[in-house]
């Protein structure tokens, strides 16, 4: 059972992701090695959660990925990323990939200080680590087109679009229960002059419960 992906670069990682997690929940961070990734290095990331400091943040960055922000993103906040009213959803979601190995799909509209917009898939997956060196997640965060603006007009803000869970097993994923904000991408590429607004107000998937604000404890 394969996760749901739109994008060749997440499907990729995930293959890889798999091929070395084999019968195991989630393959080792040290078992990552860079070189057999390097065509899709610059989309991917890792985050690294902090538990006694209740953070969660880039401990790596590709190069794409912060060209697009216009900046370096290792050591900074994953939560920042996003608009304040979905800070617990995206917290949710990444507390779900490390302590219920789940592989999670998210589909992003990003905004750039020009006002320019364009869909972004972004897939999470569990990493295994020792209790001491904290926790990690394996992530890739590719743009559905490269439009001829991305790098130079930096983004600002990633906005929710869809969720999607699958759960772990040792024999592989299990049929997943789609959690999702909408099917379909609501805006895509909006011309510049076109002010960014929303259609559905997001809500928390587990239990019912809207998001507006509030504070992230893991």
């Amino acid at each position: 059972m394969q996760i749901n992906m739109r994008h060749e670069t997440s499907k990729k990682i995930y293959s890889y992701w798999d091929r070395l997690r084999k019968n195991r929940p989630a393959p080792d961070r040290c078992e990552i090695e860079p070189s057999d990734i390097r065509e899709m290095l610059g989309d991917t990331f890792i985050l690294e959660i902090d538990k006694s400091f209740n953070t969660i943040s880039f401990r790596l960055a590709g190069t794409r990925l912060c060209g697009a922000y216009g900046r370096e993103l290792k050591g900074v906040g994953f939560l920042g990323l996003w608009g304040e009213e979905e800070n617990l959803t995206v917290f949710n979601a990444v507390r779900q990939v490390y302590k219920e190995y789940k592989a999670c799909t998210i589909g992003a509209i990003a905004q750039s200080e020009g006002n320019k917009f364009v869909e972004f898939e972004i897939l999470m997956l569990p990493l295994s680590t020792g209790q001491a060196d904290g926790i990690r997640i394996l992530g890739v965060a590719t743009p559905k087109k490269n439009l001829y603006w991305l790098g130079s007009d930096p983004l600002v803000q990633f906005r929710l679009n869809a969720i999607r869970f699958n759960e772990t097993q040792q024999d592989g994923f299990v049929t997943p229960t789609s959690k999702q904000l909408n099917t379909e991408p609501s805006y895509v590429d909006l011309p510049a002059q076109t002010p960014f607004r929303r259609v559905k107000h997001l809500t928390v998937l587990d239990g019912g419960r809207q998001i507006r604000s509030g504070a992230v404890k893991t």
